[in-house]
């Protein structure tokens, strides 16, 4: 009877985890962000399905991170929508449906990868601890926001974290389902960015090391393998244009890697200054600025009890932190950072936050204490959630001060396609149906007359009417030098962000 009592509790406790799931990310996002990544992987998908459809293995290698698994669920999602509604098309009209449509898939997806994680945590660390876990991450602002938007981060975080939890069950409970189930989920992170690599290594090497002096080597490389296999056959199996030339395709994957996600770098502004290698202070500072008071102070509580560290032995705790502190080495030593490569750790502060906090118990049993923690929790993470619908993409740690200030004078936002259907709406509204120029046109350029939209980069000033530029974009030195000048007349807010600005060109009538 009393089983059967904590069953019932546990699925409403489930049901009502899925509905918060769902609604922090379904309502809004048919309009809230056209990011301009969203816009490449539409147009890598379809490309994707073309090559599945007409067997030009060759076209379903897109891009080096290699974004395989979010083309097999936005591909075929976007197929049936044309196939339901009279073979539609992409145009300037219908993006925001097939955007809408994908979007929808892969919240479902993280959600059935979410609900699997907390079963896989519960063998480890109990039910009770295992929901707590991911319901301390999964409504944290900034992972809500990345969740929201057509991208692979947060089903990276997602799928590695899984296949992590499954790898030290294997270890634990020598099981081989979990250490192919480990390999499955692992290849198909490697398939969604190709950091995931080192989780692999990571888990096959894992359970080779600790199975060495337990079994003997033979059994010990067995175990590894049990993981090694399935991934390289998930990698192989999903990416068929490593079936036409798997040579080529590994080169230009390793190319990309070293070339892109190494060396390049990627645009950023820290304390004012701009800069194409953010050095070693970026993730520390995303840290401090995207992650909520209410998680920082449940950390700084849960690292106040000392955790006994046994090698010979190692907990899920210390292999979970080996993993992300190399995680973090690699994406430091790299020059592109981009905030959101931060999301794959948020798992792992959850359940260090679960794991140190229950240590606590005379304090946990205090009324006031937990008192104080619910109101915190409601103030620092389910207020701004709502403040800031649909537009999560905003949110900055409150303790750091106003959004713009922080962003002037700390770490700037990126405009990331935030807001540009209301955008779209608001210069219709306001100054009809205008020529368009921008640094980053794709975005726009998917919901607005495309010979319309321009880059300010590139195109002359003779070609647009009005410049539009985002949240901590500066005038190219092109266009200040230009004939034509350009007058702010006007900004579109977006959560106390000075947003889009909007320029127009002197002596311009606007039709």
């Amino acid at each position: 009877m009393r089983l059967e009592n904590q069953t019932k509790k546990r699925y409403i406790f489930l049901a009502f985890f899925i509905v918060g799931f769902l609604f922090t990310r379904l309502p809004g996002i048919e309009s809230d962000v056209v990011n301009p990544d969203a816009v490449n992987w539409h147009g890598r998908a379809e490309q994707f399905v073309v090559g599945l459809k007409h067997f030009q293995l060759e076209k379903t290698y897109q891009h080096y991170q290699p974004g395989v698994t979010l083309m097999w669920l936005v591909g075929p999602t976007v197929e049936a929508v044309k196939q339901l509604n009279g073979d539609l098309v992409y145009n300037q009209d219908t993006f925001l449906v097939f955007h809408h449509y994908s979007k929808v898939v892969l919240i479902f997806v993280q959600l059935a990868l979410t609900m699997y994680g907390i079963h896989l945590l519960s063998k480890l660390i109990g039910f009770n601890k295992a929901f707590l876990t991911f319901s301390l991450f999964s409504i944290e602002p900034f992972f809500v926001a990345n969740s929201r938007v057509l991208h692979l981060d947060v089903l990276l975080a997602l799928l590695l974290f899984n296949g992590l939890l499954l790898t030290y069950l294997f270890y634990k409970e020598k099981k081989c389902s979990f250490g192919v189930m480990a390999g499955v989920l692992l290849g198909f992170a490697t398939l969604t960015k190709s950091v995931a690599l080192g989780g692999v290594l990571m888990a096959s090497g894992f359970v080779f090391l600790y199975r060495l002096k337990e079994d003997g080597f033979k059994k010990a490389l067995c175990s590894g393998f049990t993981i090694l296999v399935p991934a390289v056959l998930v990698f192989v199996a999903f990416l068929p244009a490593l079936w036409v030339n798997m040579r080529e395709v590994l080169e230009f994957l390793y190319d990309g890697i070293e070339r892109v996600g190494i060396r390049r770098g990627h645009n950023q502004i820290i304390f004012g200054n701009y800069t194409k290698d953010a050095g070693a202070i970026f993730y520390p500072l995303v840290f401090a600025l995207k992650t909520s008071p209410f998680l920082l102070a449940a950390l700084a509580l849960s690292s106040s009890k000392t955790k006994k560290i046994n090698i010979k032995k190692p907990s899920l705790s210390f292999f979970l932190t080996i993993f992300f502190v190399g995680y973090l080495v690699v994406m430091t030593y790299s020059s592109k950072k981009i905030d959101r490569y931060f999301l794959p750790v948020y798992p792992y502060l959850g359940l260090m936050v679960v794991l140190g906090v229950s240590q606590l118990k005379d304090l946990l049993k205090n009324t006031w204490f937990r008192g104080f923690s619910v109101l915190l929790f409601l103030f620092f993470v389910i207020l701004p959630l709502f403040k800031l619908h649909p537009y999560h993409f905003t949110y900055t740690n409150p303790l750091f001060g106003k959004p713009q200030d922080v962003h002037e004078n700390i770490l700037a936002q990126k405009p990331f396609g935030v807001g540009i259907p209301a955008l779209k709406d608001y210069l219709r509204a306001n100054y009809g149906n205008p020529t368009l120029g921008f640094v980053d046109k794709k975005p726009m350029a998917a919901i607005y007359a495309g010979s319309k939209i321009f880059d300010i980069n590139i195109d002359g000033t003779k070609r647009y009417d009005i410049m539009v530029l985002g949240v901590n974009e500066e005038v190219p030195e092109k266009v200040l030098q230009s004939e034509s000048k350009y007058v702010l007349k006007d900004t579109l807010f977006i959560n106390e962000l000075e947003y889009w600005k909007i320029y127009v060109k002197q002596n311009t009538e606007i039709n």
